[in-house]
């Protein structure tokens, strides 16, 4: 997982070197939640609510025409995996909860206004998110036994940037992921189970 990391920051890297980039860095709080489904007869499964987690790092916005940019980063993205599962034949309930870490690496289009005040605009940004997993589940103990290495979201971002100086800005907005792919790779039942991962979060930020 250090490679990946590493070849992604150098990928990145020399990229930059050869196009004219914004770089910045970005914090955001997030609420993490599920969608669960199972396609077995034994258990009934639902999501167990929300759970406040973090996404950080650094970003790089390359522009190819006036106010539009293609937007990237490395980010530090947690979430969580929570469920109810009932089952049908003991009327037996299991809450399991687990905490998720990936890198994540968006591959999207972040487009402005013009001003519409002082040193102000609009930006909203939408596309897709590589997501890979640094820490999982591996229980022999649970319901749910390992979640996959690679997830795929959709991303859309709403906010409002302002300028500071002639290169420095600072921005705050809203963004919603949905996840694409089923991050349940095994359970320890014979069943199979649909867990897409989703998050609501914050956007804080700053450009140079």
């Amino acid at each position: 997982m250090k490679k990946l990391f590493i070849i992604a920051i150098l990928s990145i890297s020399c990229f930059t070197v050869k196009a004219q980039v914004k770089f910045g860095f970005k914090a955001a709080p997030q609420l993490s939640f599920n969608r669960f489904q199972s396609t077995g007869d034994t258990y009934e499964i639902e999501s167990n609510g929300s759970s406040l987690k973090l996404l950080l790092g650094p970003t790089f916005d390359f522009p190819f025409r006036d106010n539009h940019y293609f937007s990237t980063g490395l980010f530090f993205s947690s979430k969580q995996a929570a469920f109810q599962a009932s089952n049908v034949n003991t009327n037996r309930v299991e809450e399991e909860s687990y905490d998720l870490q990936y890198l994540q690496v968006p591959l999207t289009l972040k487009l402005f206004t013009e001003e519409i005040g002082l040193d102000k605009k609009i930006y909203f940004q939408f596309g897709t998110t590589a997501d890979f997993r640094l820490q999982g589940i591996i229980s022999d103990d649970n319901l749910l036994n390992q979640v996959d290495f690679f997830d795929f979201t959709a991303l859309l971002a709403t906010g409002l940037e302002y300028r500071l100086g002639i290169n420095t800005r600072i921005y705050a907005g809203f963004y919603y992921n949905r996840g694409f792919l089923n991050a349940v790779k095994e359970t320890n039942i014979d069943e199979e189970w649909r867990l897409n991962n989703d998050t609501l979060g914050l956007e804080l930020g700053v450009t140079f």
